[in-house]
C-alpha cells in the first residue's frame, strides 16, 4: 500500500474508532432500541457493515478479470466522487440506496463487530495486494457517484462511516 492509499486507509480506521466511541455508549438493551423516527444503533451498524461488505465484494469481482482491462478514472469520475463525499459530509439525511438490504435489527453488537473485524482484515489484505499502477482504475460502482477507483472508494467509505456518527448520537439522545 503506497503512502496515499495508506493515508486514506488510516482515515477509515480512525473513523471506525470514532464510530466505536459512540457505539460503546449504548447498553446491550439500548443497542436494539428503535426510535420512532428511524433506525436503532444495531441497524446503523448492520447498514454500514453491509455497505462495506458489498463494496469489497464488488471490488474483488470487478478486478477478478485483471486490473489492466479496467477503465481509468476520468475528470467526471473525480467530480462525482467529490460530490458524493460533500453530500455525505453535510448534515442532510439521505435514504440508503435500494441496492442495500433494509437492516433487520436482529444481530448482536458482538456478532457484528466480529464480522466487521474480519471484513476489515480481508479489505486491508485486498488493498495491500493492489499494485499502485492500478490505483486509477475504476473498480467500484457507488450508487450515487458511479464508478470510483480504489483511492476514491476508500475515501467514500470514510465519509460514509463519518456520516453515520451523528446518527448514532441522535439515536442515543432519543432513547436515553
Amino acid at each position: 500500500m503506497n503512502t496515499e492509499l495508506k493515508s486514506r486507509w488510516n482515515e477509515l480506521v480512525d473513523a471506525r474508532e470514532e464510530f466505536f466511541v459512540e457505539l460503546n455508549k449504548f447498553s446491550d438493551n439500548q443497542f436494539h432500541s428503535q426510535p420512532t423516527d428511524g433506525w436503532s444503533a444495531a441497524q446503523v451498524v448492520e447498514h454500514v457493515l453491509g455497505a462495506e461488505t458489498g463494496t469489497l465484494g464488488y471490488m474483488k469481482k470487478k478486478s477478478s478479470s485483471g486490473w489492466d482491462v479496467l477503465d481509468k478514472t476520468s475528470e467526471e469520475n473525480i467530480e462525482r466522487s467529490k460530490a458524493v463525499n460533500a453530500r455525505l459530509a453535510s448534515p442532510e439525511k439521505y435514504a440508503a440506496p435500494s441496492i442495500l438490504n433494509e437492516p433487520t435489527n436482529q444481530y448482536s453488537k458482538s456478532q457484528m463487530i466480529l464480522q466487521w473485524n474480519l471484513l476489515r482484515t480481508d479489505m486491508e489484505k485486498f488493498l495491500n495486494e493492489i499494485d499502485e499502477t492500478h490505483y486509477d482504475k475504476l473498480v467500484f460502482r457507488q450508487p450515487v457517484a458511479g464508478m470510483l477507483n480504489v483511492l476514491q472508494t476508500v475515501e467514500f467509505m470514510h465519509h460514509h462511516l463519518r456520516h453515520h456518527i451523528p446518527q448514532l448520537r441522535r439515536i442515543a439522545s432519543n432513547i436515553s
